[in-house]
């Protein structure tokens, strides 16, 4: 990946030692285009689902107004608002690209890091912090409602990558790589410990150790690290599993490790939250290659409830079969294909680590909503991007490929000038 400055690049076009050795830079076309309708399908997919995961339940509600597209509705309204954040966040992204001030970059991660453990604890603030399920995750403040995790993530993307453009030539030191990994660690302990987000916490620290595999270059120490946490991990859930507490006896526990007990066997709590994993094993179970039909899902009736959103991917699988799951997975690998280019062919190291960061973001949230749907994760309440529903997840997750957008719109622009100069 090639990391040099606009200012480099630009020099090294107009000293050409010889007019017959041109220089022209790698450049895909349109793909901000094709970004774009990615991203469109997949909420245009998710709306769909949405509509067919709700509907039934909505329409015997009173709580929606027997209002059959109550979540489709509110889901629109929120894409519709996501695409003036999209707009805002296109802005910034290639102001600072065009920029590439390394103390700028500094001061804007020093601010997210800060920002970020603000959000956090404002969760501890009576008025604005909403507790649901027995987890405090969404705070309001005016006519403005959203959950915190997913303003966090997006701020320490922005961290992190200011970080790494900082330490770019120290990357491969341990104890550079490490304070990273604190610095984040203590974000991702305060999520679990004051939200009870499990998910927010493990993706934060997958992001975080997969950026530095990536940047470093250090893959021993990273192998031995993840080694060791596998097997402690294991070990402990070794134990846990064969030291299940009565059903009666789970609400003496915290709310994460309950899920986790669930997670472990889920058939000996079904009364409580093993009932909702179970349930959407069944859906998936069912569905064959090609599903039950498009709204013709039974499970969403009564047996998982609000379908539409972290457990949709059940119901995806339950009406549109493997074959649904599959095209589903096709759409998210288009859009994230798109992202690796705007990384491949750019020579700006900070824009390259912010989109590396989105996309890390993206595709561990739909790992672990997926083995969540199939029990391979305790059920820890994260959306599939795109296509689950919630107003604040599509909102910020919008605003991430704003930012790419952004970045490879300032490639775009440099790309089309360096092009011409190379011809002169």
């Amino acid at each position: 990946m090639k990391t040099d400055n606009n200012r480099t690049d630009s020099k090294k076009i107009k000293r050409g030692q010889d007019k017959s050795e041109e220089v022209e830079y790698i450049y895909t076309p349109a793909v901000e285009i094709r970004l774009i309708v990615g991203m469109l399908f997949l909420m245009a997919f998710g709306l769909i689902m949405i509509f067919s995961a709700s509907s039934y339940s909505c329409s015997i509600s009173a709580a929606t107004n027997y209002d059959s597209a109550f979540y489709f509705k509110k889901q629109l309204r929120a894409i519709v608002i996501g695409i003036v954040a999209l707009v805002v966040a296109v802005l910034v992204a290639r102001f600072y690209i065009k920029k590439n001030n390394r103390k700028l970059i500094f001061i804007t991660a020093i601010a997210s890091y800060i920002a970020s453990i603000g959000c956090i604890f404002l969760l501890k603030l009576p008025g604005i912090a909403i507790n649901a399920k027995g987890a405090t995750r969404w705070i309001t403040i005016g006519p403005l409602q959203f959950q915190v995790a997913d303003v966090v993530k997006v701020l320490m993307i922005l961290f992190m990558a200011g970080y790494v453009n900082t330490y770019q030539k120290r990357m491969n030191n341990r104890v550079i790589i490490f304070v990273l990994w604190l610095a984040v660690s203590v974000q991702a302990i305060l999520v679990l410990a004051i939200s009870s987000n499990l998910s927010t916490a493990i993706i934060l620290m997958l992001m975080v150790f997969t950026l530095t595999f990536i940047m470093s270059g250090d893959t021993k120490f990273h192998m031995y690290f993840l080694v060791t946490i596998i097997v402690v991990v294991t070990i402990a859930l070794v134990y846990l599993s064969h030291h299940l507490p009565a059903q009666e006896d789970v609400g003496k526990y915290p709310y994460q490790m309950a899920r986790i007990f669930a997670w472990l066997d889920p058939k000996k709590y079904e009364a409580d939250g093993g009932y909702q994993p179970l349930q959407a094993m069944y859906a998936i179970g069912s569905a064959g290659v090609f599903g039950k039909g498009l709204g013709k899902g039974t499970q969403k009736l009564v047996n998982i409830p609000e379908a539409q959103n972290d457990m949709i991917f059940s119901i995806i699988c339950e009406e549109l079969g493997i074959v649904g799951a599959i095209l589903m997975f096709m759409m998210y690998a288009y859009m994230l294909y798109q992202m690796f280019i705007v990384v491949k062919e750019s020579r700006n190291l900070y824009g390259s680590i912010l989109t590396i960061g989105v996309m890390l973001n993206i595709i561990y949230q739909i790992i672990v909503n997926v083995c969540v749907a199939v029990n391979l994760l305790p059920n820890t309440g994260v959306s599939l991007p795109f296509i689950s529903y919630g107003g604040s997840a599509i909102l910020f997750t919008m605003m991430e490929v704003g930012i790419v957008l952004g970045i490879r719109l300032q490639q775009t622009k440099l790309g089309y000038t360096r092009r011409i100069a190379a011809k002169r």
